[in-house]
């Protein structure tokens, strides 16, 4: 038994909101049938969020039980079943999974479905057994059970056939007992069985941003795409470098190394395009001197708390000076381009 298929999408029809799968588990037909999906959901340091249940099916069956050594024998083979199970989250789960996303490189959100599978088994075996007629046995053997009598819920009959046993070489059980139909050498039948399944699913950061978060309460997402050469590259490398300490919610990282791309985009551009020329004291000067104004923001924090009481630089500033930083490269290679 294993999962074969996963699918997320956001669910709606609960309160609170939460994220819905669609899976599809293999088992072996006749011989088990699922009768129940349970589980926790879990994020991907193995933290637990929510826990799951399937959603109920109307008048569907689950699944037959059979036995071993028959003509159906042909029939026992690999089966999927199909269940839909969903994870109500609360806010604090959600929240938690924003965070994580946010130190995810590619802002995505993993998670794994922790299931626990009930299933019945069955551990039926059948003699492979015929019936003779009376009528057809030899005669000897015949009159012998003519006189037998057997008796039956409306009075004494006499035997009309014989339940026999032959080798089948399809069938080659280990027996420990003659009963027509055995529980494997055991009169129990059926046995209730378990299975611990996990599945890791990954939400791409595109997905979650357009579908989940407005409705699982984290709002809209402002998105810009910002094409760009990467002429300057050791500007962007430094972008990253902020990005991914705003993933460590190191904000005096993100400022440091923003300001320095701002530093080393003005010597560049003070270099290519002159320092007298129109470009560079009108055009560039006045992009740049708001942003270095707005990128020592945290760096300057000590001076500000002697001269404010309610100082706080948090997450809105980071992110706001990460735009502006990307920005700022691509205004910068415009103008080099022009230039040339």
């Amino acid at each position: 038994m294993e999962i074969k298929r996963v699918e997320a999408k956001p669910y709606e029809d609960s309160i609170p909101p939460g994220i819905i799968f669609d899976v599809e588990i293999s088992y072996t037909k006749l011989i088990e049938t699922i009768i129940s999906v349970k589980g926790w959901l879990k994020t991907d340091d193995g933290k637990i969020i929510a826990a799951i249940h399937e959603l109920p099916a109307r008048n569907i069956p689950k699944g037959e039980i059979g036995a071993k050594n028959t003509s159906y024998d042909d029939k026992i083979k690999g089966e999927i079943y199909k269940t839909i199970i969903i994870a109500p989250l609360s806010k604090e789960a959600i929240k938690y999974l924003e965070e994580r996303r946010m130190i995810d490189k590619k802002g995505d959100v993993y998670l794994t479905l922790d299931l626990n599978i009930t299933c019945l088994r069955s551990k039926a075996v059948i003699w492979p057994s015929f019936i003779i007629e009376v009528q057809k046995l030899p005669r000897q053997l015949k009159d012998m059970l003519e006189n037998i009598k057997v008796s039956t819920s409306t009075g004494t009959r006499p035997i009309e056939g014989i339940v026999t046993y032959t080798y089948d070489q399809r069938f080659t059980p280990d027996r420990t007992n003659q009963w027509i139909i055995s529980g494997d050498g055991s009169p129990v039948f059926i046995d209730v069985y378990e299975y611990k399944l996990e599945a890791r699913v990954r939400i791409p950061a595109t997905d979650w941003i357009h579908d989940y978060a407005p409705k699982l309460g984290l709002g809209e997402y402002i998105i810009l795409e910002i094409p760009h050469d990467g002429k300057i590259k050791e500007a962007w490398n430094l972008v990253e470098k902020a990005e991914e300490c705003f993933r460590r919610w190191d904000i005096k990282g993100v400022y440091s190394n923003c300001r320095e791309v701002g530093y080393l985009l003005d010597r560049l551009l003070k270099d290519k395009l002159g320092k007298d020329s129109f470009d560079y004291k009108e055009r560039w000067g006045r992009a740049y001197g708001k942003f270095e104004h707005m990128a020592s923001l945290a760096l300057h924090e000590q001076d500000l708390k002697n001269r404010y009481k309610d100082v706080k630089i948090e997450k809105a500033d980071a992110e706001y000076l990460l735009f502006h930083t990307k920005l700022l490269i691509k205004y910068a290679e415009e103008l080099l381009n022009n230039k040339n």
